[in-house]
């Protein structure tokens, strides 16, 4: 599948994860439970594709993406639209389009490009008009954490994919974060409500997004990638309007049309 592909089959999987992962919150999983067991059901459906050929470098930089990126950053940003509100979480969590783009430079995975940077302030400029407001409350401080977290995590995904297969890093993820925020404080918190939510945000969210998305970064790169899948706060409201048959409003459009004016940059520069 082209990288591009991959970065928008991504987009639409993390678009139907989010309102699948905010219903199994509303109705009684912890936010410690649902990684576990989004990453428990994501390991099971990978397992059987996974060679485990892994040198010991791209095994550590697997390690620290996992806790990084699906482990703290997903959980700091599941808490910061809790206590802050979908605003608060969006607004600071994807300013990791331009962390993820700093420390790939960073790491000398890539060079800076102008485009990838023009694109990156597009697609960040149509998030805050769609979804953006004045951050407040302590959902501030996760939603800075999970920025941190999501961008040192795809950098270091662009580590990996040089040693090893997506459906490898995808499942070594998984394998390590399911049983440890299993065994942490609420981590076995699921309520039966909530549970096929869950379940099916592990299916589409990591056993199928995650996996578009690292192959993806192992094809354009890791500042193309952030870039096409930034369409995925607004795409998933407008999914949402739509499964319940709401009229979108003037801002999603115009958010919208941003964010794809930021990928066409990106990519066609790339």
């Amino acid at each position: 599948m082209d990288g591009y592909a991959s970065a928008l089959a991504a987009t639409l999987a993390f678009s139907l994860n989010a309102p699948l992962a905010y219903a199994a919150a509303k109705r009684g999983v912890s936010s410690t439970a649902l990684v576990g067991l989004r990453n428990a059901v994501a390991l099971t459906l990978l397992l059987p594709f996974a060679d485990f050929r892994i040198s010991h470098s791209a095994l550590l930089a697997v390690l620290a993406s996992a806790l990084l990126g699906p482990g703290l950053g997903d959980y700091a940003y599941f808490k910061a639209m809790q206590q802050g509100g979908v605003a608060t979480a969006v607004t600071l969590g994807y300013t990791y389009i331009f962390t993820a783009q700093f420390f790939s430079i960073t790491m000398g995975l890539e060079g800076f490009k102008i485009s990838a940077a023009v694109g990156a302030g597009l697609a960040f400029l149509g998030i805050m008009i769609a979804l953006g407001g004045r951050p407040k409350g302590p959902g501030v401080l996760y939603g800075a954490v999970a920025s941190l977290a999501w961008g040192l995590a795809s950098a270091l995904l662009g580590v990996a994919t040089k040693e090893a297969t997506p459906y490898t890093i995808a499942a070594v993820r998984s394998a390590v974060l399911a049983p440890l925020f299993f065994a942490l404080p609420d981590g076995r918190r699921i309520s039966a409500s909530g549970l096929p939510y869950a379940v099916l945000s592990g299916v589409v969210g990591l056993a199928f997004g995650s996996l578009a998305f690292i192959y993806a970064i192992s094809q354009i790169k890791v500042s193309a990638t952030v870039v096409a899948t930034s369409l995925t706060p607004i795409l998933s409201q407008i999914l949402d309007k739509a499964i319940n048959k709401s009229p979108l409003s003037t801002k999603h459009i115009l958010g919208a049309s941003l964010v794809a004016l930021g990928i066409v940059t990106t990519v066609m520069n790339n």
